[in-house]
């Protein structure tokens, strides 16, 4: 009975797209596409300022390596409209998570904010870094080349 449980589980589990993450204004992507690259997932809310004076720092991250993606994830866990509304009223143009990452990767939810957890391109977790960042403490921290 308990294999019958546990090959039920692992079904469901692996049937319901355990492997998608769902992005703002995005359907899905499987969480294969990331890898090859270096992925910052960033924990963010709007009450938070050092997070939102971080978000600069991590949209020039992204637009300026190739081989690293910033993603934003709302610590709060919004979506829709008020997930829409904070990304415009703070000039965010990352993708925003609405799935929680710690589904997919070995991250503890944070107490504090910022947070910024970095995913090797093997899609394992690499560093978790506390506080604002700007692009070059992120560089620094994976000792990043191109």
């Amino acid at each position: 009975m308990r294999n019958f449980i546990i090959l039920v589980t692992f079904v469901l589990f692996v049937g319901c797209g355990a492997n998608d993450l769902t992005f703002h204004k995005i359907s899905g992507k499987n969480i294969n596409d990331l890898s090859g690259k270096w992925t910052v997932i960033n924990y963010w809310a709007d009450w938070c300022p050092p997070c939102i004076k971080e978000i600069p720092e991590l949209h020039e991250l992204d637009k300026n390596f190739e081989k690293i993606q910033v993603f934003l994830f709302n610590f709060d866990r919004l979506q829709g409209d008020e997930l829409e509304e904070q990304l415009m009223r703070f000039n965010v143009s990352l993708p925003a998570l609405i799935t929680d990452p710690s589904n997919f990767f070995d991250i503890e939810v944070p107490d504090a904010l910022p947070v910024s957890f970095i995913i090797d391109p093997n899609l394992s977790l690499s560093l978790t870094l506390k506080g604002p960042q700007t692009e070059e403490s992120i560089l620094e921290a994976i000792n990043y080349s191109e």
